[in-house]
């Protein structure tokens, strides 16, 4: 289980003409937007190239260059058979494949992950795409594919994934906010001895 995940749709319904959202549902609305918004800004893949998209680019290039650094971190950590490798880089709130969690809900699915696949080796990240959200000032989405391989005993899953993350980024630097993950399908295979 890769916990790769669909969207899911909520319903709001409410009687007071101002509703007071809490903060898990407005990183989940904020997330859902930016996954429609990266179906508009895809970009082709280059084979065996590292390159970088800057759709919309930050003001700043070394905000754009520790945003790359902080999915690239977060996706190397995933190597680390600790938990809180990955979870230092989300935010206390975070949207997590598809559901508002805590960050350690998250931990606690990440630690279900590396139970399941308990060898993980993630190959260098290929492309890289980031996208600055309008109107949302400090909030970026980063889209990357890279390799990966899996082994648990006699199970061999690999192939290549794209994630996306959702990133905020202030004065105290930045936090994964979103996170979901979809393998691609003609790269990925499963073997079991």
């Amino acid at each position: 289980m890769l916990g790769w995940s669909g969207l899911e749709t909520v319903s709001l319904k409410t009687q007071n003409p101002k509703p007071k959202i809490d903060m898990s549902l407005r990183v989940w609305l904020l997330t859902t937007a930016l996954i429609f918004l990266s179906t508009l800004a895809e970009g082709k893949l280059a084979q065996g190239q590292h390159e970088i998209h800057r759709l919309s680019p930050p003001e700043k290039p070394e905000v754009a260059t520790e945003l790359i650094n902080v999915v690239e971190a977060f996706i190397a950590a995933g190597e680390k058979n600790d938990p809180a490798a990955r979870g230092r880089y989300l935010a206390p709130s975070v949207f997590y494949y598809g559901h508002a969690r805590t960050r350690a809900q998250a931990l606690r699915e990440i630690t279900s992950l590396y139970r399941l696949w308990p060898e993980r080796k993630f190959g260098p990240v290929e492309t890289i795409d980031l996208f600055e959200i309008p109107k949302r000032r400090g909030v970026f989405k980063v889209t990357a594919v890279y390799g990966f391989k899996f082994d648990n005993l006699d199970e061999h899953l690999t192939g290549k994934s794209k994630l996306t993350c959702v990133v905020e980024h202030d004065d105290q630097g930045s936090r994964i906010i979103g996170v979901d993950e979809k393998l691609i399908r003609d790269s990925t295979q499963y073997r079991r001895d």
